[in-house]
């Protein structure tokens, strides 16, 4: 039966289709996001001194030879209570499977006083990074046109252009060229596309919207972060949802583990999601991997 909610999540699922990307409002109450921006920052304080006293990489969440580290979800769980958002995971799951998980969990706070106005680096996001270290986030162009991963960017400062909202190429998820096409070492050159990747892209877009919304793009959309020239960091964090039969094993970046007393903390909604990262649990597919 159709309910206000699922007729909303179907209007979600048909901009993504169309246009890319869709923004939702109103997933993070009013009066928990200025708690929760303070709680992101913070936590992306000691993910940095947690990772520079081991030795290893916040990047890619590793440890000083490549190991896997701690999730970046273990530095943020009262944001983490939110990624189970009915709207955002029935997006999820009509786009992808019904069956899905959070592939990666990253910081993307913009600090403040950038100088370079016109930054762009346009960029498709995994399973469609051409610039992956290891291949292992990159389908081999063209890209088939299935939507394997979306990108959710919680957004705990308002995203405007003073602040630098992310850029985006409406319908750029439908274009079997890329912006990074000659940065993949598989592609002959008849595939190099030289598209700007590091220039405006005529047709972008600068999304707007306010703290306690989460914008969701399509993976395969060309979009880049954008200069933060005002006087205060802009604060967000990022998770990308996959469907259960994409593989998240390869690159050391996919596989960082959620402490287990983190992971029981969470919803019954979130675990859902995280349960192939808890630590000390079995992972079938990790134990068959060489």
């Amino acid at each position: 039966m159709d309910t206000p909610t699922s007729k909303k999540i179907e209007s979600y699922a048909t901009q993504l289709k169309a246009e890319g990307w869709c923004l939702v409002e109103g997933v993070i109450p009013d009066d928990r996001v200025e708690d929760l921006r303070d709680h992101v920052v913070q936590g992306h304080k000691s993910a940095l001194q947690y990772y520079e006293s081991i030795g290893g990489s916040l990047g890619f969440q590793t440890g000083p030879n490549e190991e896997v580290g701690k999730n970046a979800v273990a530095f943020v769980p009262r944001l983490a209570t939110y990624f189970g958002d009915e709207r955002v995971v029935g997006i999820a799951k009509t786009m992808l499977d019904v069956h899905i998980r959070i592939s990666q969990t990253e910081f993307k706070t913009r600090q403040a006083g950038d100088t370079k106005l016109n930054h762009r680096a346009f960029h498709t996001d995994f399973p469609h990074d051409l610039t992956d270290k290891e291949q292992a986030g990159a389908v081999m162009m063209p890209f088939p046109n299935t939507t394997m991963s979306l990108t959710v960017l919680w957004i705990l400062s308002p995203f405007s252009p003073e602040n630098g909202g992310t850029w985006v190429v409406p319908r750029s998820h439908l274009d079997v060229r890329n912006p990074r096409s000659h940065l993949d070492p598989r592609n002959p050159p008849e595939l190099y596309d030289e598209i700007p990747a590091n220039a405006s892209i005529p047709g972008e877009i600068q999304l707007t919207g306010p703290a306690g919304s989460a914008v969701i793009l399509d993976s395969r959309i060309w979009h880049s972060a954008a200069s933060n020239p005002s006087n205060k960091p802009r604060v967000t964090m990022l998770t990308r949802y996959a469907p259960w039969w994409l593989s998240v094993e390869f690159g050391g970046r996919n596989n960082a583990r959620v402490p287990k007393e983190v992971f029981e903390a969470f919803p019954d909604s979130v675990k859902d999601l995280y349960r192939h990262r808890v630590e000390g649990e079995d992972d079938p597919i990790r134990k068959y991997k060489k």
